[in-house]
Formats: C-alpha cells, structure tokens, sequence
C-alpha cells in the first residue's frame, strides 16, 4: 500500500518558473539556477554581497588539459563537479556545491593531481578564458593495445 501523503507533483520548468517567479523569490532562484548548472561558468552563479565581492574565500577549479577524465572527483562531490560531456573532462559547476571535506576528498582522489583552490579573480578569468578551448587528446583513455601473435 502507499500513504495519501507521498504523491508527487510533476511540474514542466515553464510553468514552475511562473509559479515561483509571482511568489518566494528564494525558491525562484533556485529554479532559475538549476536551468543554468552545467551551461553557465560556475563563477556566474556565485552568491555576491553587497559590494559585488563572492560570500567565500577559496574557490575550486579544474585544470581540464590535465584531467584524464577518471570521474573520481565527479563521484565523490556530485554537487560541485560533473564530467563535461564534449572533452569528457571534469568541470567545476556549482562552487561549495558540497561540504569542504567532501571537495577535499574529491580532490585528493584525482590521479592526476589537475584539481586546485584558486581566489576568485583568478577562477572568474580562468573560466572566461577557457570558453571555447580546443583539449589535444594526449591520454589514453581510448586507447586499447592488441598484441600481434605470429602464427
């Protein structure tokens, strides 16, 4: 049997836009930040303060010319890291997406050491400047070898 209360409601992001857009503002943000995660650089959905200066300190970035594309930090910290689909390179998409600790462990399992804290200057240039960055497959993450036999 089921209870009367565990029902859940499906809504298209069209109309939860407009439900939420006329009432709480705080959950119209959130709505709105969903549609944007993944698509948009991470720096552009840091909260900022009045001033226009970020609410933390230290932010998370991902050299992706170095990432060999394992998943480990994806799998750890899934509310911080995805695996970006047209390199198949991890990409921070959501800053302090995840508890400090779990970003840390995330971290120390990358193998190839490629995952690194850096001011928010510098995160909000290294992100521009890697729209549209062209990645040289060096790993060998595709790579299979078949050994010739002589017969």
């Amino acid at each position: 049997g089921g209870g009367g209360g565990d029902s859940e409601v499906k809504v298209g992001i069209e109309q939860f836009q407009s439900i939420t857009g006329s009432g709480d503002v705080a959950f119209g943000q959130i709505v709105e930040m969903d549609t944007k995660l993944g698509v948009v650089d991470s720096h552009e959905l840091v909260e900022l303060d009045e001033e226009g200066e970020p609410l933390y300190e230290k932010f998370v970035y991902v050299d992706e010319h170095a990432c060999i594309g394992c998943t480990n930090c994806a799998c750890v910290a899934a509310s911080t890291f995805f695996m970006e689909e047209e390199h198949g390179r991890a990409r921070v998409f959501s800053q302090n997406g995840d508890a400090d600790d779990i970003i840390e462990e995330a971290i120390d399992t990358c193998p190839v050491n490629c995952i690194f804290y850096v001011p928010w200057n510098q995160l909000v240039s290294l992100e521009v400047n890697r729209r549209g960055q062209i990645i040289k497959y060096v790993t060998l993450r595709y790579v299979t070898f078949t050994q010739q036999t002589k017969h």
